[in-house]
Formats: C-alpha cells, structure tokens, sequence
C-alpha cells in the first residue's frame, strides 16, 4: 500500500466514530492497514481515543503480538470481548478468554471456531445461559458437545442448537421431538437432516410439524408427496402448489379432500377422463361447476351433466369453449335462467342461437344487450317488444337489429335516451333529412354522431349520368341523386347442421 493511499490516524479514527468499532474493522480490511498504523491506534491514551485500542482488538488482520499486547494493557471487557472474537488472537489467550470469570467474555470465546475441543466441553456446563446459546452456535461443535447441548434446560440454547449448520442427525431427531413447540419446529424446519430423515418427519401426522417442514425451500419429492397425503387440509394446501401431483395424488384428493380441493382437482389441465366422471357425480355443486367449465372437459361428461340436467354444472358449460355447437344449443333447451343468461356471455355463441334467444328469451336478450353486442334479423314482434324495454341497452338492440322503415326511424329518434338516438342515426335506413336534423340535437354526442355521418354522405362518389335517349353521344343528363339505398339486413341463420336441432329450440321456446 503507497502512502498516499494509507490513511490517517484521525481518517480512521472519524469513520470508527461514524460507522463503529466492527464495521469499520470489516470495511478496512482491503488493502489491509499497516502495523506501523494499528500500533499508533493501540498506543493512544484511552482517555483521549478509547475507541482505538477496540479497534486495533476487533481488526481481522492486526498482528498476534499486538493482539496480546492490549490483553495485557488494556484488560478491559469491551476490549477482551473483541480479542475473544478475533481470528488473529493467539490460542493461549483464547483458554484465558473462556475461563474468564467475565461471561460476556466467555460468550465470545464460545463462539470462536478455533477453540479446542476440551473447552469447548467444559463452555458446555457454563452457569451463564448466554454462553450455553453462544455455544449452540458454534460450527467446531462435535457430537459430544450436542449430545450434552440438546438436554439443555433452557430452550433458548436448544433452539440455537436447532439452527447448527453442522448438526448432527443424532441431535436433530432429538431435537426433533423436544418438548418446546419452538425448539422442535425451528428443528424441523432449519436443522440439517437427510432425505430419510425428512421423509420420516413428513409421515407424523402432526399439522405444526408438516407445516414447519414445507419451510424449507426443496425437500425430497417422496416428502411432498407423502405430505400431500396429510390429513391436514392445511398442509395439502400448501404442498400442492409447489409440487407436480401425480394420478394418485389427484385420486387421493378428489376422494378424500375437502370440496375446495375437490374444486382444485376437478379445475386442472389434461385431467383423465376417470377422474372427470368421478368427479361429475360429487354431491357438492360447485365442484361439478369446477369441472364442467375446465376447457378440456371430456365430451361424455358434458354430455352426462346435459343429460342429468344439472343447473349449476350447466352454468358453468356455458362458458365453457370446449363444448360442441350442438352441446350449446343442448344446454340452451334446458331453458334454466342462469343457464340463458350465462349463455349471453359466451364468447363465438352461434349467430342463429343467439337470434333465437333474443327473440325468445327476455333474460337472454337483457345480458346480451348490456354488453352492447351486436344481432341483426330481429323479427318486427320481438323488435317492438324490445323497443317498450325501460333498459336503454335493450331499446338499442332493437334499433340495431331490424330493418327499420324510416317513418319508424323518425319515432324512434324521439328516444329520450342519447345512445338509443344515436343507434338511430347510425342505422342504415335512417334517411339524410333524419341525420341533418339530428346535427341540432340537444346532446353534443348525437349532434357529433351526425355531423360525421352527414359529412361522410356528402363526400361519397357520384354515379355518372346515363345518355339521354335520341340526344347526342356525349350529351349526359343529370339524374336526381337519391338520398339512401336501403339495404335489407337478413336474418342470421345457423350452420345447416344446425338447423333442425334450432327449429327444436324454436318450438320449445314457444
């Protein structure tokens, strides 16, 4: 280290100040201080800097002889504490440090892992607790030491102990079955332990135990899947989420689980087909719910639940995009409420279907028309029926979905709803004289709604005009421009497979 690099006594001794004795001593280690350095700090009056001689007893790198040194000039406890903990420190100073008649001293050098196997049996039998805990907790324990350690009449000892990085399997299955709840589930959650020995801890069928066990992050895959197994809910909600259940496991669920469980199975991906028509004949409702909306039901349990004519499960089909066209139409012959109204939500629903229930289902046509869909080929009865609708979606839906003549355009305008005006304006059949009125209407959306239309009429392409007949060839006569084409708007018809089983629905509806 060049001088210039090296810093001064009052630049050390201002970051001690700032930062502390240890964490200063860790944040100097690179490049480390000259001893020239840490002998200046260690001779400095303790009245003036005690901070300093802490610090040259806590630096990692300080030499033996000047660890030694402020043993004996400085035998203070702050200071003796710091050696006690310094790998530097001599292994003579380290018997004196735990047979210190300190404890604090004691507790130091219990955690030293340089310290010979005799004191760390006799540190083992200290009367100070704090030494025990500081003990349990050094990774040069041995067997002996442990053996002694997990009998401890404070569980607080037995606890660090619990937390050894180098516990031994002996002294963890001990540990394991202590009497304190804390000390055995800090053991079974943290203490080394081999794959057996988890697979054991895994089959108790105490609910702390299994729980403390799934806070490991991994655990062998025999563990999970023998605590999913448990016969604590609890514990079967937790493990099924981090591992990859297998056919038994799903069985075992779907036969033995709770109904949220049951749901859970019932709602999975790829589910074989058994375990599909087991669970299409649960007692509990919302577990057939669950199965009958999984996207890859199997075709014959749909066609079970249609059959049985399950309300709750039929719902759920409804949503569900792994039915047939045909097994649609099945469930709308139900005619359940629910099932109609669900219906209205299903994403791709079979134009003719849809046309049929919205002529023949007010519930049906209500959902439909909140979601502003769009249907055309409404008949004039049910389009007259759903302009008296007091909901203004359903009012909108007529509009849009008859062929309108323009005097009724011209009573429908008066709507006193905006959207259901603007439906108006918008409808193909609504004549120019309906949309230049329009532009002055109270509503700024209507009036804008207008303006684009009548502006976009104004800017279509002229056809040209024919020769008049007997004139001359490059004579052409002016024809009167007509306002509006009318275009018919035909009803939606389903597939021609369809057909038939539609015309059913029909004469059902009636």
């Amino acid at each position: 280290m060049s001088a210039a690099q090296t810093p001064t006594i009052d630049v050390v001794l201002a970051r001690i100040r700032q930062d502390g004795v240890r964490r200063t001593a860790q944040a100097l280690r690179k490049p480390p201080l000259p001893s020239s350095l840490l002998q200046e700090l260690a001779d400095l009056p303790p009245n003036t800097a005690p901070e300093a001689r802490a610090f040259v007893a806590a630096y990692p790198l300080a030499p033996s002889h000047l660890l030694e040194n402020l043993a004996a000039q400085s035998p203070t406890t702050a200071v003796l504490s710091l050696l006690a903990a310094n790998p530097r420190t001599p292994p003579h100073l380290l018997l004196e440090f735990a047979a210190h008649a300190n404890a604090a001293v004691r507790s130091q050098a219990a955690l030293h892992p340089q310290l010979p196997a005799r004191e760390l049996l006799t540190l083992v039998d200290d009367n100070e607790a704090s030494v025990r805990r500081a003990l349990a907790t050094n990774p040069g324990l041995r067997l002996p030491q442990q053996s002694i350690l997990v009998c401890d009449s404070d569980p607080a000892v037995r606890v660090a102990l619990a937390g050894q990085s180098s516990l031994a399997a002996p002294a963890a299955l001990v540990l394991a079955i202590d009497d304190s709840a804390v000390v055995r589930l800090h053991t079974v959650g943290s203490a080394p332990a081999d794959d057996d020995t988890l697979c054991g801890w895994a089959t108790t069928d105490e609910e702390d135990v299994q729980l403390a066990l799934l806070q490991r992050r991994s655990l062998p895959k025999n563990a999970e899947h023998l605590l999913l197994q448990s016969s604590h809910h609890t514990v079967r909600q937790r493990v099924r989420e981090r591992i990859q259940p297998d056919a038994i496991d799903l069985l075992n669920l779907a036969t033995t689980g709770e109904a949220e469980e049951r749901r859970w199975v019932a709602a999975r991906r790829a589910l074989p087909r058994p375990l599909q028509r087991l669970l299409a004949q649960d007692g509990d409702a919302s577990v057939r719910s669950a199965l009958a909306g999984n996207p890859q039901l199997d075709p014959s349990v749909a066609t079970y639940f249609i059959d049985l004519g399950d309300e709750p499960a039929c719902v759920a089909l409804a949503g569900n995009p792994a039915l047939a066209e045909e097994q649609v139409q099945a469930i709308a012959a139900t005619r359940y409420p629910a099932v109609l109204a669900a219906l209205a939500y299903r994403e791709n629903l079979d134009p003719g279907l849809a046309g049929l229930l919205v002529n023949c289902s007010p519930i049906f046509r209500r959902h439909w028309a909140i979601q502003d869909r769009p249907l055309s080929g409404l008949d004039a009865a049910t389009a007259r029926t759903l302009l008296d609708d007091p909901l203004p979606a359903v009012r909108r839906l007529a509009v849009r979905g008859h062929a309108w003549r323009r005097a009724d355009l011209y009573e429908l305008v008066r709507d006193p709803i905006a959207s259901v005006r603007i439906a108006v304006v918008q409808h193909p059949n609504a004549p120019d004289e309906l949309v230049a009125d329009a532009l002055t209407d109270v509503d700024l959306e209507v009036a804008a709604c207008a303006r684009a239309i009548h502006q976009a009429r104004l800017n279509r392409p002229k056809p040209a005009s024919l020769p008049a007949v007997g004139g001359s060839a490059n004579t052409l006569t002016t024809q009167p421009e007509p306002t509006l084409a009318i275009p018919v708007i035909a009803p939606l018809s389903a597939t021609p497979v369809a057909g038939n089983l539609l015309n059913k629905l029909a004469r059902l509806f009636r």
